[in-house]
């Protein structure tokens, strides 16, 4: 089949926000044959798929199967109907190592700024996934997709898309991202959330923002660490630090914090950490997304948006919540 029907195939579910679905056929292609003993002039499909896809796709649910087979009746086939389709692997395609590595991503939300003009919230968000991370191909197509409409000589206003940035993209991308980032399958995504209110965090605890910084980014991993059970070795991925004095000593600081808990814990794991600017991973993107969302419904009480990637979420842990002392007012 040519690949201009495998697209439009890919492009119908994408519009019906099946992007769970489309993602799994790309670099797919497909066969058609006729029917034999059948007294109307049926076909069949073969797909040809990501061996990483396979059993997903061989069992679909009736619903999502008829979806499938509408979608490919719609299309130019030289038969009265499509009558079914078979799921076969792309030997062509060699099946990725599928690390046994956990994986975590951290972004944070809100400001440093401890005074009336300041955020309500400051919160670190984290993302805990393993490898093959789902919808990377799809993130990159859209990106790509947004910059080739420069090209269409209609179009008046430019997108320079290095990256997605919720709070920076125009609705209509964010609507799409979250639309995207909705259909991970629950199992291959968790999200914590480790959220302060600012207004109750002690004075001598803020006063030299990077030692704040470090301190709870500590003890906020730290509990995640224990909440998600760590058994395995892991690589914690942060978007670039904020301006920091000193960030070799926090730094330094951060990893012997993680080394004091893997002590205690009795655990013999490897790990590491790394500092990469956010338009480099697509994951440090989706947790920025996602920590959007979560801060929307606590600093401004809209959740919307946090409706569509609750399901994620392994928990959302006000630190603050008890503390009956304000040391300032909004």
């Amino acid at each position: 089949m040519s690949d201009s029907k495998m697209k439009t195939f890919q492009n119908v579910l994408k519009q019906q926000k099946r992007f769970d679905l489309a993602i799994k056929f790309e670099n797919a292609y497909f066969e058609h044959y006729e029917v034999e003993d059948s007294d109307y002039h049926m076909g069949a499909i073969i797909f040809y798929i990501n061996p990483i896809y396979f059993f997903d796709l061989d069992q679909l649910h009736k619903k999502d199967r008829e979806l499938l087979l509408s979608i490919l009746n719609a299309l130019n086939f030289p038969y009265e109907r499509i009558s079914h389709f078979k799921i076969s692997i792309n030997e062509k395609i060699l099946i990725a190592d599928i690390s046994d590595t956990v994986y975590i991503f951290v972004d944070e939300s809100g400001d440093m700024d401890f005074s009336i003009k300041g955020s309500n919230h400051y919160m670190f968000n984290f993302l805990v996934k393993n490898r093959p991370f789902q919808l990377h191909e799809y993130i990159a197509n859209y990106r790509y997709e947004l910059i080739e409409r420069n090209l269409d000589p209609f179009i008046t206003q430019h997108l320079d898309i290095e990256k997605f940035h919720a709070c920076e993209d125009n609705k209509y991308i964010r609507q799409r991202m979250f639309e995207i980032i909705s259909t991970f399958t629950s199992e291959a995504v968790q999200v914590y959330s480790y959220i302060l209110e600012k207004p109750k965090v002690h004075p001598e605890k803020r006063q030299e923002h990077s030692i704040f910084y470090v301190d709870n980014l500590m003890f906020a991993i730290t509990k995640l660490l224990d909440k998600i059970n760590i058994d395995r070795n892991f690589i914690i991925i942060t978007d670039r630090l904020p301006v920091l004095a000193n960030k070799k000593a926090h730094i330094k600081a951060l990893k012997q914090g993680i080394e004091e808990y893997l002590k205690i814990s009795k655990k013999d794991l490897r790990y590491s950490i790394h500092h990469h600017c956010s338009a480099s991973s697509s994951n440090l993107q989706i947790i920025d997304y996602i920590g959007w969302a979560i801060y929307r419904k606590y600093e401004h009480n809209e959740s919307s948006y946090y409706e569509m990637i609750k399901q994620y979420l392994l928990e959302e842990e006000v630190m603050t919540k008890d503390r009956v002392e304000v040391h300032y007012h909004k």
